[in-house]
């Protein structure tokens, strides 16, 4: 195999396809799996969705001169763009349903394994201009200050006319096929394998190799961005060395390169199942991405422009500004990093591994999908302003200038939405509203990734109608444009597996993380219960007993502050949500003529994404109270009594106006 990788690497896109094509023929060749490359994937289009293939075009380019240019020459700088509807207010902007900080990092994981555009050699620069007096990058209001960026690499055979225009290149296989764990070419391959039991190469810890320099390495060059993604690599490079010792175990006698294969097919399909299962659903709600109805050689799987250069970009406005390191059971192992500090910092994986960092991600509610960006991305990304800092947002914007996409309306009519008509249609935000107005003047001129942004989010989604289509259109042509789809390639017991898998199991097994809800995506955490009245005081919420309506309940931190207050609803019940992780305590607030039959407080610890319930407090009835006792009979004195006869006594009691006779 070495040596037919060998002679493959001088051959042109063509003739490696026309060879993997004559090698499928033998299914003991490696072309009987997936190819690394992507290269005879699909056997009728064997370049479709391959290693350094041109991004798709679902819409047309929108180039300022038709060729190459790039767009929005009479749009405000992206700077500017940035600091009027991106800057993010002081304090977290929580998403409304429950996403975990795991939606963006998988999205990155995920991102990492579709697309990768690298600069265009020699380089072109497409600077972006900074605003006088910018707070970060011109506080001394020199006006002459820019944010370095050069032009994406592109398909040097396009950009000759309007009718071939330019076209970037995805420098890796659009497929879901874990190429950021097991690389888009045979020498990253080869260089990430130990050759030994079809394991790959780890070090110290568990942890992934590194290289000269210290950086970890992996199947995609990013790896080391931050520690989030650094800590998902990880995780699946220990996933397929534990598959590889099962499989090793169960079959005796099989080679490396078997071991190997079978391996990394049950970790891409693991990645695929995770993505299509659990990603998309939370991301996008149940039903946006359609079941599957089997391989389809006619769809092309090969990521949009669309997607890549804007609507993937969505997690950039997900990401908070700190990454916090938790135990098992969701407590602080240290001092919580600011996210400007991590990136391409190895040694915070070196030192906390792994597990604190899935549990955290786990188990912190995600900022919402809007317009704001945290500063650790739109003012520190990669370094301080001045040190070599940049502004994510600004860059999202340039980049989709730099490819030439269409505007934000021309881009929902090309996925079968109707157009706005107003500010109002895309935000109900006046706010919002007003800052798109100032920046574009119309609806016709929004840059694409701000646009998709701004949008109200569909019902069940966290996403916009654009970004909602446009996503679920590439995930569904990467499923069905992909003959080794899990799907369509496993069968039985395998099939089985990687078909109940989750994120969940995957950490389970592989870190010391088993305290995690099933569903990483969600992180939801609530304590709820109810007041009722207890009739027969047996401290049990049953029978014909009622709940008691307009009761105050009391949640408690574990300093005992009074954190919440809430009131019962008519049928007693009470919740508090997204009370996160940590000890409480949970008390009605009764008068001192109440009786309560069960416990007066609850001690609740809150340790992953959970719901704790059944917290009752039961009120006793008032009791009957006994009949006053009978008037004592009427006192006459000592000296008087004794003196009286039987008779004088009796003719002294005779009723009122019938006076006694002597």
């Amino acid at each position: 195999m070495k040596t037919l990788i060998r002679s493959k690497s001088a051959l042109s896109h063509s003739q490696k396809a026309a060879l993997r094509l004559e090698l499928l023929e033998d299914r003991n060749s490696p072309a009987s799996f997936r190819p690394i490359d992507g290269i005879g994937d699909n056997l009728a289009h064997p370049t479709w969705g391959s290693t350094n293939t041109d991004y798709l075009r679902l819409i047309p380019v929108a180039y300022g001169d038709g060729i190459s240019s790039p767009a929005g020459a009479s749009r405000p700088s992206a700077r500017v763009v940035s600091n009027t509807v991106a800057d993010h207010p002081d304090g977290d902007l929580k998403n409304d349903r429950y996403l975990a900080a795991m939606v963006y990092a998988w999205g990155q994981f995920i991102d990492h394994d579709i697309d990768l555009t690298n600069t265009a050699s020699p380089s072109q620069s497409f600077s972006i201009a900074i605003p006088k007096g910018d707070p970060q990058f011109d506080p001394a209001s020199t006006g002459t200050q820019t944010m370095p960026l050069s032009r994406s690499n592109y398909d040097t055979a396009t950009g000759t006319s309007a009718k071939n225009p330019r076209q970037q290149v995805n420098s890796i296989t659009s497929f879901i096929d874990g190429s950021m764990v097991y690389g888009s070419d045979a020498t990253t391959a080869n260089l990430l394998r130990t050759f030994t039991g079809g394991k790959l190469r780890t070090s110290d810890n568990n942890l992934l190799p590194v290289d000269s320099t210290g950086f970890f390495m992996a199947g995609d060059v990013r790896a080391n961005e931050n520690p989030e993604l650094t800590s998902l690599q990880t995780l699946f490079v220990r996933e397929h060395n534990r598959l590889a010792s099962q499989i090793a175990a169960n079959t005796p006698g099989l080679s490396d390169e078997q071991i190997y294969q079978q391996a990394r097919r049950l970790v891409i399909g693991e990645i695929e199942a995770i993505t299509i299962n659990e990603f998309l659903p939370a991301l996008l709600g149940q039903n946006a991405v359609r079941p599957y109805q089997g391989y389809n050689a006619n769809v092309n799987p090969s990521i949009s422009n669309e997607f890549a250069a804007a609507a993937f970009r969505f997690g950039h406005s997900m990401v908070g500004d700190d990454i916090e390191f938790l135990d098992n059971n969701g407590n602080e192992l240290r001092d919580p990093m600011a996210l400007k500090d991590t990136f391409f910092n190895p040694s915070v994986v070196q030192q906390n591994n792994v597990d604190p960092i899935l549990k955290y991600l786990a188990s912190d509610r995600a900022e919402e999908i809007d317009l704001k960006v945290v500063d650790g991305l739109r003012n520190f990304l990669f370094g301080a302003p001045g040190q070599g800092g940049m502004d994510l947002a600004s860059l999202n914007i340039q980049r989709g200038r730099d490819h030439g996409l269409a505007d934000y309306n021309s881009t929902r009519a090309a996925y079968g939405l109707p157009k706005v008509q107003s500010f109002a249609d895309i935000n109900p935000d006046p706010v919002v509203q007003q800052q798109l107005k100032s920046l574009y003047g119309n609806v016709n001129n929004i840059d694409l990734w701000v646009g998709g942004l701004a949008e109200k989010h569909i019902p069940g989604g966290s996403l916009g109608p654009t970004f909602t289509n446009i996503i679920a259109n590439q995930f569904s042509r990467l499923r069905d444009g992909d003959r080794f789809w899990y799907q369509n390639d496993l069968k039985g017991a395998d099939l089985q597996m990687v078909s109940n898998t989750k994120l969940s199991d995957v950490i389970r097994r592989n870190t010391n993380i088993t305290n995690i809800q099933d569903n990483a995506f969600i992180f939801r955490t609530s304590i709820s219960g109810a007041v009722f009245g207890d009739t027969n005081r047996d401290g049990l919420f049953n029978g014909p007993e009622r709940g008691l309506g307009g009761r105050q309940v009391q949640l408690l931190d574990e300093a005992g502050v009074l954190i919440a207050t809430t009131t019962t609803a008519a049928n007693g019940s009470y919740l508090f949500d997204n009370v996160g992780l940590g000890h409480f305590q949970v008390r009605e607030v009764v008068s001192p003529v109440v009786n309560l039959t069960t416990p007066a407080s609850y001690d609740v610890d809150i340790t992953r994404g959970m719901a704790v319930t059944d917290r009752l407090f039961g009120e006793a009835p008032p009791r009957m109270q006994p009949p006053p006792p009978p008037p004592p009979p009427p006192h006459f004195g000592g000296s008087m009594m004794h003196s009286l006869t039987g008779a004088d006594l009796l003719s002294g009691l005779q009723p009122s106006g019938h006076p006694g006779r002597r």
